[in-house]
């Protein structure tokens, strides 16, 4: 693959840089009350520098989510690959590290789940067909890279012999479950405070 040109690299970095605004101004404001030029000021760009990279505030809105779906996969597989040989130990920091995401990005979660933005945001995906696909291909490749990881306990002998797919979407569900209750209903404490009963829930039916 060849390296990048300078202008190619400048653009992925002002990209980045929008959506890293963007991320502040919507975990600040309600989907509503969050506007275009909050997210160009706080960029330090104008407006218009802000629709050469985003076609509206709905696009620059899941842009913004899907960038946090990528940086979760990328906890993920940073996360197994430093407990590699300890499949037990890996799924309880899976469960924590996710959970602490979640606790990080929960105003982003807030709105995918409010009415107000929904319609707006529907509308948005049904305009642009690939976003949906992409967020597929994203929340796929985590299901695989869990379902791989819980593979290789499996043939150690650690786990069952359960279906390795099933096993991540159910692990995955109960961890979405949890942050959905904690984000729509907040309770005292941390989100992350569940990480123990999560991993101990699971793992007593999972360990062989």
């Amino acid at each position: 693959m060849q390296d990048l040109s300078r202008k190619e690299r400048e653009k992925i970095n002002r990209r980045n840089e929008i959506l890293q605004a963007a991320k502040e101004v919507f975990a600040s404001n309600d989907y509503s009350s969050a506007t275009l030029e909050d997210i160009a000021a706080k960029a330090e760009l104008s407006k218009g520098t802000i629709y050469l990279y985003f076609n509206s505030k709905a696009d620059l809105f899941l842009s913004t989510f899907e960038m946090g779906m990528e940086q979760m996969v990328s906890i993920m597989l940073e996360t197994l690959s430093a407990n590699s040989d300890d499949p037990i130990a890996g799924i309880k920091d899976i469960i924590q590290c996710q959970l602490i995401f979640c606790e990080e990005n929960s105003d982003l979660f807030k709105i995918m789940s409010s009415e107000g933005a929904q319609l707006e945001l529907h509308t948005e995906m049904a305009k642009s067909g690939d976003f949906h696909q992409r967020i597929i291909k994203t929340m796929s490749q985590s299901i695989k890279v869990l379902a791989d990881y819980i593979e290789s306990g499996i043939k150690t002998g650690i786990y069952k012999k359960v279906s390795p797919i099933d096993v991540a979407f159910a692990l995955r569900s109960v961890i979405q479950g949890f942050a959905f209750r904690w984000i729509m209903e907040p309770e005292e404490g941390k989100l992350s405070d569940k990480a123990e009963f999560i991993s101990t829930l699971f793992l007593d039916g999972l360990k062989k």
